[in-house]
């Protein structure tokens, strides 16, 4: 529902349904770090089947690829009997898991649509060299959106804990009302002449001194946030 709103939805799944699996317009296989296929994926059968890795009939095409990626599947197994390279380059020993992915890898380096994606990314990042400017450390760090977009949202979400957490809104709430009434109680009162200005000074420097303290507790959002930035 979210992709049919206009939304690109980026998905981490390990061995989805086919249900979930048909969902998908793209698709990218890893494996020891390595990228086995980047495409379409209602093409990715059609493109394992052009490297001799047919898909059984009823088999769900994530196990499918799981399979071929950790050598186990009778798809491997066929194909390493009658292992004919499909294209000239590099041959690998299909005895390990590292070799199949590495057999795989470059079959998919020899394929169209690595070249298409290469040529893809090499407009992007020629696009990229002339508009942008190279700060003094290198490189200027981008963001799909801008500092007022990044406020709202940043701050809607600390209101919406606040209000979540009602104890320790209550608790600043009454730390805060009681402190207004001492420094009140403190400097009530005070006169129209050079001591009261003074006084109205130490006020200032109190309140000043006690705001910059209190807001030191905004580094607990950090604290706590922090394993789920990681």
């Amino acid at each position: 529902r979210l992709s049919r709103r206009g939304r690109t939805i980026i998905f981490s799944i390990h061995q989805p349904r086919y249900s979930i699996f048909k969902l998908f317009d793209s698709l990218t296989l890893l494996a020891l770090g390595k990228v086995l296929y980047h495409g379409p994926a209602k093409q990715a059968l059609e493109y394992f089947s052009s490297i001799g890795y047919e898909c059984e009939p009823f088999n769900n095409p994530a196990d499918f690829f799981l399979d071929i990626i950790n050598g186990d599947s009778t798809a491997v197994a066929a194909n390493k009997e009658d292992h004919r390279p499909v294209d000239t380059g590099k041959v690998a020993e299909d005895n390990t898991d590292s070799s199949v992915v590495d057999v795989l890898h470059q079959k998919y380096l020899n394929s169209s649509l690595y070249q298409s994606t290469k040529e893809a990314l090499g407009k992007v990042e020629l696009g990229q060299g002339t508009k942008q400017k190279v700060s003094k450390q290198g490189h200027e760090i981008t963001y799909a959106n801008g500092f007022l977009t990044q406020l709202y949202w940043v701050s809607k979400r600390s209101l919406k804990n606040l209000i979540r957490n009602p104890q320790a809104s209550v608790a600043q709430i009454a730390v805060t009302i009681i402190l207004a009434l001492v420094v009140g109680a403190i400097f009530f009162g005070v006169k129209l002449d050079r001591s009261g200005i003074q006084n109205r000074v130490g006020s200032l420097f109190f309140v000043t001194t006690n705001q910059c303290f209190s807001s030191v507790s905004a580094i607990e959002l950090f604290i706590r946030d922090k394993k789920l930035f990681v």
